[in-house]
């Protein structure tokens, strides 16, 4: 089952937006391989594999149900097609983003250097806040390495096309794991720590992570800092990379500050909260000025 999501009217360029999937070593969850960025999605009709591939002046999804499994409704196909969308940031306004940064000669600069770059959106929150825990403190490489170990040992594989995928674990699956589990893996105690409590959490009901695309920033970070090990870093890339917010900057982190600091203060080292003021001149472009700046410092973010 074929369908094109994105079609020569897009500005997308499809290797860069996908990049950060092959930059850092093997992410078992999202794999990018040959051009193909393939994802196993959980749909009401059950897992399926989305693969997403550019053929011409176009985006295809191809999806495919696992090995013995019946042919996919229009339900998972709309699921998977608003999966893609996120993957590929189709929601993100580029064009008035390109009008707005023509005024700023750094942002014109960047999007010159990298035009059609889309930053791609986690399909899972509980996918999105665990690799964030995960990059907690360590280089995106040594973060990809031991999330992939994870994937191996507590995500579901599934066949398709006779080859093995992993969907990324589940909050019960992660909530039967007891401390010490993830040690051989490479966690911390530390991380471990945070990473079940939050899969208890979920399990428990005491908190709602898809449901926080309903809530206002405040509404949002306040409930996620009440987590153990969640602060104001890892909800600022949630409300970035999950729910694809506008406004938001992830002002604590160590690559957000540094290119921005080298972009705008010639390097001079400055605070978090002058980093927070200085974005307000972006408004509802801010992510997207940061995305691009982290892409001409090098970094593709958490």
């Amino acid at each position: 089952m074929v369908h094109t999501v994105a079609d020569s009217g897009t500005i997308i360029d499809f290797e860069s937006t996908l990049d950060r999937y092959r930059r850092y070593g093997t992410d078992l969850a999202n794999r990018f391989e040959a051009g193909v960025f393939s994802k196993v999605v959980r749909t009401a009709g059950g897992p399926c594999l989305l693969s997403l591939y550019r053929v011409e002046d176009r985006i295809e999804l191809r999806l495919m149900p696992g090995d013995g499994a019946a042919r996919s409704g229009s339900s998972a196909t709309d699921e998977a097609i608003a999966a893609a969308g996120k993957i590929l940031g189709l929601s993100f306004p580029l064009q008035a983003f390109y009008a707005f940064a023509s005024e700023d000669p750094v942002l014109a600069d960047a999007v010159e250097n990298h035009y059609g770059l889309r930053p791609n959106l986690q399909v899972d929150p509980f996918e999105m806040i665990v690799s964030s825990i995960t990059a907690q403190q360590i280089n995106l490489g040594f973060a990809y390495t031991v999330r992939s170990r994870l994937v191996a040992e507590y995500g579901e594989p599934h066949v398709f096309g006779g080859e093995t995928h992993y969907a990324f674990p589940t909050p019960d699956r992660m909530a039967e794991a007891v401390p010490g589990d993830l040690l051989p893996l490479q966690f911390s105690r530390q991380k471990e720590r945070y990473i079940l409590n939050l899969a208890r959490s979920v399990r428990e009901g005491e908190i709602d992570l898809a449901g926080l695309a309903e809530k206002d920033d405040a509404s949002v970070e306040r409930e996620l800092t009440a987590l153990v090990g969640i602060g104001r870093w890892t909800a600022d890339w949630f409300r970035a990379r999950y729910l694809g917010r506008g406004n938001v900057i992830a002002a604590g982190d160590l690559a957000v500050k540094r290119s921005i600091e080298r972009h705008y203060f010639n390097g001079e080292r400055v605070s978090e909260e002058q980093i927070r003021e200085f974005a307000v001149r972006w408004g509802d472009f801010a992510n997207l000025a940061v995305q691009y700046l982290l892409a001409d410092y090098g970094s593709g973010g958490t």
